[in-house]
């Protein structure tokens, strides 16, 4: 494996030096409206410091979730999930970001998950009630809603990316996913594995929130919600020959022929059966997984952002939880190490983290719509997850450093 020089502690604690540092370069606060720019009540992390200034819906979460491992920090993720709280109370729905003008749509939802991370660390009941309300806001009223101007649900129970403009392009903005081959058909015709899958975790999370709550009618309710949805997705969406998920055109009534890292949601959500699950891994290994990473589709010539040759911080982080809930601890590290290896690699290079890599050459990301940024909030965040997760696993460095103890950042450098 070509990474396996890159992963000494030397080089892992000059990285964790640099994010240590780069996190006040990228905390903000606006907490009144200024223009285009959304007042948010608390402190919040930008992606990066030199393309933002406000607070984005899906990027919030794994810096949340790596925040709130730090003492330091704490405060700061719980009032960035206050953030997004506020918005679902302000607006109704929480936006692509805190902008005037990205109020026409959302982003992948991740509330309900960070929610229980926050509740997790706090235990603050009184705090948990009242989110989880939001949450259930949220969910309703957005993701379910089959009116303008959320109108998501659309088909067999599922729902769709949205644009409060009815705009194929913006629809696919509204995925993260701009751009990619995958919603070529038009995004407003495709019922996306991955988000359907998130809801599915809004309804497990809900489920599961009520049952603390003791509102056992409606956690009951979530989870048959939860198991119908998983029911449908299987239906429409799993396709035995390939041995995957695949996002389904309901316009069309046929599933999008594109492998893309989508398709391994279901096994990140944990309903995917063991056998489905073997039939993927066989594919992220023949197909997606690379020298320096999971590349997010299989290859094509177009050169979009969000397929190959490019691996994206979020999904590596996703899929390796993925793995290990089914198991495949080795594979999960394997990934682990090329991932924080393509990070050492590059921040060698040019002393910086970036947006996204590109995990078949082991550079800089390929641009697409803007150039690749550096930084970066959630690359900083999943850097550290991961190196916690391999630190987990057990997972060796290399034959002179036989175990992730040796660097871990207690020692000299705090994680966050």
């Amino acid at each position: 494996m070509p990474s396996e020089k890159y992963l000494t502690p030397e080089k892992i604690q000059k990285v964790l030096k640099y994010i240590d540092a780069y996190w006040p370069k990228i905390t903000r606060f606006h907490p009144k409206d200024s223009g285009t720019l959304i007042g948010l009540p608390k402190p919040f992390i930008i992606p990066a410091e030199k393309f933002f200034e406000e607070q984005f819906y899906w990027d919030s979460y794994p810096v949340v979730k790596a925040l709130l491992e730090s003492k330091k920090h704490q405060n700061l993720a719980i009032g960035m999930v206050e953030n997004l709280l506020y918005e679902v109370e302000r607006f109704g729905f929480v936006p692509n970001a805190s902008r005037m003008y990205f109020l026409s749509r959302s982003q992948p939802p991740f509330l309900s998950q960070m929610v229980w991370d926050v509740f997790d660390k706090t235990r603050d009941f009184k705090w948990f009630r009242r989110a989880i309300g939001y949450v259930e806001k949220e969910y309703e009223n957005v993701w379910l809603s089959e009116d303008h101007p959320h109108h998501r649900k659309v088909h067999a129970g599922l729902s769709r990316y949205y644009d409060i403009n009815i705009s194929d392009e913006l629809a696919m903005a509204e995925s993260g996913w701009d751009n990619t081959v995958r919603f070529e058909q038009g995004a407003l015709n495709i019922l996306p594995v991955d988000l359907n899958c998130l809801l599915y975790q809004y309804e497990r999370d809900l489920a599961k929130a009520f049952g603390l709550l003791e509102e056992f009618k409606k956690e009951e309710m979530y989870n048959k919600l939860a198991r119908s949805r998983a029911k449908t997705i299987e239906e429409l969406m799993w396709n035995e020959k390939s041995g995957f998920f695949f996002d389904f055109n309901f316009a069309k009534l046929k599933q999008v022929p594109v492998i893309t890292v989508a398709g391994l949601f279901p096994m990140i959500a944990g309903f995917a059966r063991n056998d489905q699950v073997k039939k993927m891994v066989s594919v992220v290994e023949k197909v997606l997984e690379c020298d320096w990473g999971i590349v997010q589709s299989e290859k094509f010539q177009k050169g979009l952002q969000w397929d190959y040759p490019n691996g994206w911080p979020l999904q590596q982080y996703l899929i390796v939880e993925g793995l290990i809930k089914y198991g495949y601890d080795d594979l999960a590290a394997t990934l682990i190490k090329k991932w924080l290896a393509v990070n050492i690699k590059v921040f060698e290079q040019s002393e910086q983290l970036w947006e996204k890599y590109d995990v078949v050459s082991g550079e800089i990301g390929v641009p697409d719509r803007y150039p690749t940024q550096s930084g970066f909030g959630w690359t900083n965040a999943c850097f550290l997850l991961l190196l916690k997760k391999m630190e987990n696993l057990g997972a060796t460095l290399d034959k002179e450093n036989p175990s992730v103890d040796a660097i871990h950042p207690s020692s000299s450098v705090p994680l966050t």
